[in-house]
Order: structure tokens, then sequence, then C-alpha cells
């Protein structure tokens, strides 16, 4: 059903592309792919959970011991709609609560056991489901989304101001 519509000489450095026409790009194609990725999601795993949940496994998966305000700032939601969301995990058995050691009013998030075992089964899941959608690509063009994701990443990272 993939139609691979990709010639040899992209279009962008065929037309000398502007940062302006990159950022549109960007903004028309992170959409998309969210969209795919939260259709993919819905699919895999017991329980199923929603891309926020997952996000949440993710994030905890990277950033042991995180707060829930942390989590908040992650997903870009009120810390009441993470405290839900929380919930929901804990009562699931896969986010575990326990207080800061330093500061008790402070509660740390960490994933259980099941909790990293369905959060890699739902990877391992999509980075199946993303790699026959790439199928189509050649190695040239694999190379340069890759290289393109990379620069997205060096100037979208945390660290970089």
């Amino acid at each position: 059903m993939a139609v691979n519509n990709f010639s040899s000489t992209p279009l962008a450095q065929a037309t000398g592309a502007t940062s302006k026409q990159c950022a549109s790009k960007i903004l028309q194609i992170i959409p998309e792919i969210t969209y795919f990725l939260r259709n993919e999601v819905r699919q895999y795993g017991q329980p199923r959970l929603s891309l926020s949940q997952l996000r949440i496994l993710c994030f905890l998966e990277r950033h042991p011991q995180s707060s829930l305000s942390e989590v908040a700032e992650y997903l870009d939601v009120t810390r009441p709609t993470t405290s839900g969301a929380i919930e929901r995990l804990v009562q699931q058995g896969l986010v575990d609560r326990a207080s800061d050691p330093q500061e008790r009013r402070k509660i740390l998030l960490s994933l259980t056991s099941a909790g990293r075992e369905y959060q890699q089964q739902v990877y391992r899941a999509m980075l199946s489901r993303i790699e026959k959608k790439l199928g189509s690509l050649s190695q040239t063009q694999c190379c340069q989304l890759i290289d393109g994701l990379l620069l997205l990443e060096t100037l979208f990272s945390e660290t970089n101001p």
C-alpha cells in the first residue's frame, strides 16, 4: 500500500530549501507522525494504554525516581492531569510511588518490573512497525533520514538553548 515517491534527488536539495520551509515542513509532519504512533500504540500490549501513558512509561525508563512535576512538565500538561494518569498506571502495577527520603512531601515515581517489561514490549512492537513503514526506502534514503533526524535532535535537544 505504501508508495515510494522519493526521487533520487530530493526536492529540498534541488530547490535550495530555506529555514522557513524547513520549519513549515516540521510543523506539518510531526502531527502526522504523532497520529501514526498514537494509532499504533493502541494496538499493542495489555493493558492498552494511551499515548500519554506510554510517554510516561518511556520518560520514567529514562528518568527513574522522577517527581510528578517533572513528568507533568515533560508531557506539557497540568499536575492534576498527570496525577490521574499516574494513578491509573499505579493501579495497573506499572508505576511505583515512593516518598523521597530527603523530602517527605515529594513523591518519586519509577517503573515497576511489569512497567519496564510492558514499555519494552510496546517499544519493540512499535520499532517493528516503523521498520516496516520505512522498508521501501533505499539505504541512501535511510542514511539521509537518519542524518536529518540527528540534526533535529541536535537542534532541539534539552541541552541546546
